[in-house]
């Protein structure tokens, strides 16, 4: 198994910059910040991450998710996608089921107590 660049990656100081605010699209945007584009690594392929890492010199700012092993996820990292979406769902569903269980227990009362 070869070792991806992507997963030396190292970040002296994270930006305070909120990614939602900033100008681009879910690939890249540009900072007000620091004055530089940011790249979504998530968003690309581990191929097409790793061409930028070699072909930007100086400085880059990205943003990334790491999975706990330490390896980067890219968009064609099914592994750490699945765990995201996994959690994603299992939040959802406990929500819901709680929502419901609630708005039956609140009909069931407001029944109970017309009678």
């Amino acid at each position: 198994m070869k070792s991806s660049p992507l997963n030396h990656i190292k970040i002296a100081s994270p930006c305070p910059a909120d990614w939602d605010e900033m100008l681009g699209d879910k690939r890249q945007r540009y900072c007000l910040h620091c004055k530089l584009n940011v790249y979504n690594l998530s968003e690309m392929t581990e191929r097409e991450a790793e061409n930028l890492l070699f072909k930007t010199e100086g400085r880059m700012c990205v943003r990334l998710y790491r999975r706990r092993d330490g390896t980067v996820i890219t968009q064609d990292c099914p592994v750490g996608w699945a765990k995201i979406k996994q959690h994603i769902i299992r939040t959802a569903t406990t929500a819901i089921s709680l929502i419901i269980g609630l708005s039956a227990g609140l009909f069931a009362f407001y029944f109970s107590s017309k009678t």
